[in-house]
């Protein structure tokens, strides 16, 4: 099984409340990650919030695989990624982070990471476009004990330093998976695609 633990705990500065929030057709961005996520192989999704209060007012989504969690950003991020990666079941294979300011990614990228996952020997997987490494990253459950030394605002991307022969790739050609809302500029701007 392969969980998923969403960092939902950023703040976006310039608009004054959580970019997961911002309405975008309908639904608040995180929304549509959260229903990609769920229609997906993932075993379980854990949500990490600074305040669980009103994203559970903001996202109305009940699901046997979601579980959500309060953590304060205020430790740092790395603080989200160890919260998250505790309360995931202690026998999963590996921990896929999804930040929640990507609300494009979709079921089918999802699935193809897990599937390179199984099919590879990697201890990492992540999509690559346009030449670069993106994220949802996959680790497996081999590095969850690096992955919980992280401190401050470090995040789970440093574990990919010095570790190429042993990151797996999925080629991804659809650009939109990873889009970052920040601002309502973004939302304006990828409306054409949605």
């Amino acid at each position: 099984m392969i969980s998923a633990v969403v960092l939902a705990t950023r703040r976006a500065q310039r608009i004054g409340e959580p970019e997961f929030f911002l309405p975008l057709n309908g639904k608040p961005a995180l929304q549509w990650l959260l229903e990609s996520a769920l229609a997906s192989v993932l075993g379980e999704i854990v949500g990490v919030f600074d305040d669980l209060k009103f994203a559970r007012r903001q996202i109305n989504l009940v699901d046997d695989k979601l579980f959500w969690l309060v953590n304060s950003a205020e430790r740092g991020q790395s603080a989200t990624v160890i919260t998250g990666l505790w309360a995931i079941h202690p026998k999963s294979d590996g921990v896929m982070f999804l930040d929640g300011d990507q609300p494009f990614i979709r079921k089918d990228l999802i699935d193809a990471l897990i599937e390179k996952f199984y099919e590879s020997s990697a201890l990492i997987v992540a999509p690559s476009f346009d030449g670069k490494t993106r994220s949802p990253i996959l680790f497996h459950r081999e590095l969850f004990p690096e992955l919980l030394k992280l401190t401050g605002d470090r995040r789970e991307r440093l574990l990919l330093r010095g570790r190429k022969k042993f990151t797996a790739l999925v080629q991804w050609k659809e650009e939109l998976s990873f889009v970052r809302l920040k601002d309502y500029q973004d939302r304006e701007r990828v409306r054409e695609w949605v």
